[in-house]
């Protein structure tokens, strides 16, 4: 995994005797906070399973899939005219229908020993009490500096009082263990359902 975070939360779930499914959902929770520029649930993800006892190959297509709302119009502006590259990628715009918790779902009703809520356990303390910033994240923070301060949640969360969060800061986020918990509760509908939804069609 990219990040020691992410791979300490697998390598513990392998440990305890979790399956290599279990050990991905781990690290793909944790890896969505600590490298939200490259991962994370509001994505997509595709999963290759290899079962060397049966030499069995199966994958798992978990894309985005568009918006119910897209129409052929969706990057157009009034005059039928293609929006600015930044203008139709940054913001909710061309977020597709993430398809990462479904996938992580599926793989653990699969392959899966450990039990779910477990999994999400590192990545939970780790959005509470707080995680490293890294060089990677920290960098690429501050080189799209201007685009992450259009909307006041990534600006408040990136840019603490306006200043660019730093390598070595401490960052906390409240709202992404929260939805981690709902996840860990209901499964991958505690996301594709009610609040969490409610908020991401919303924005």
């Amino acid at each position: 995994a990219a990040n020691p975070l992410a791979v300490e939360a697998g390598a513990k779930v392998l440990r305890a005797g979790g399956s290599a499914a279990d050990a991905m959902v781990a690290v793909q929770s944790v890896l969505g906070l600590v490298e939200p520029q490259s991962s994370g649930l509001g994505g997509g993800a595709f999963l290759v399973w290899y079962d060397a006892a049966t030499g069995e190959v199966t994958t798992l297509d978990g894309r985005e899939t568009a918006p119910l709302a897209a129409t052929p119009r969706l990057f157009q502006d009034a005059d039928g005219e293609p929006l600015k590259f930044y203008d139709a990628v940054v913001g909710g715009r061309s977020v597709g229908t993430p398809g990462t918790p479904r996938l992580m779902e599926e793989a653990h009703r699969r392959w899966g020993r450990s039990r779910w809520p477990d999994l999400f356990a590192d990545a939970i303390a780790h959005a509470e009490s707080g995680f490293t910033v890294s060089d990677r994240l920290a960098t690429l923070v501050a080189g799209d500096s201007e685009r992450l301060q259009r909307f006041p949640a990534t600006a408040a969360y990136f840019f603490p009082g306006g200043t660019a969060i730093a390598a070595g800061d401490t960052l906390v986020n409240a709202d992404y263990a929260d939805t981690l918990r709902r996840i860990a509760s209901l499964g991958a509908d505690g996301f594709y359902t009610g609040e969490v939804a409610g908020d991401i069609v919303a924005t």
